[in-house]
């Protein structure tokens, strides 16, 4: 039965190599802060000193819901292709939930204009990182 982990933002890397390193599989969740793991004993190795305090929360859940924590799901965002212009949401790396406009496709990489710190700035992430969005209540084009 797979696990559902609540992690610390920012420390999912780090989850999923300590559990690597003890033979159990995990695999970053594309919402937010969890990781899936599919081994019992990820609920010991939880409290191993290199990611004490790392997982909050472990939680079972079903082998119906693994595919929609990790985006394998149509359920959750649907196919749709990015073209030249359109606002998306970055979903991973350190630029996540930011959105922004698309400057550039290219084969597996899209280029994305933010505003950081007030300033328009390029960004390059991978095409599966991105899911088209809206402008945000209160903002005109």
């Amino acid at each position: 039965m797979p696990y559902l982990l609540n992690v610390v933002k920012g420390k999912e890397k780090r989850v999923i190599e300590v559990f690597g390193y003890h033979g159990v599989a995990s695999k970053k969740a594309l919402i937010g802060e969890y990781v899936v793991a599919y081994d019992p004993k990820c609920e010991e190795l939880r409290y191993l000193d290199s990611i004490s305090g790392y997982v909050r929360n472990i939680s079972k859940i079903e082998d119906g819901e693994v595919g929609r924590f990790l985006g394998l799901s149509d359920v959750v965002f649907p196919k749709v292709n990015i073209e030249t212009g359109a606002i998306v949401r970055i979903l991973a790396g350190e630029y996540q939930d930011f959105r922004g406009v698309v400057r550039r496709l290219a084969n597996d990489k899209v280029e994305v204009d933010v505003i950081i710190f007030g300033r328009l700035r390029p960004i390059i992430v991978d095409r599966e990182d991105v899911v088209p969005d809206s402008l945000p209540e209160g903002f005109r084009p």
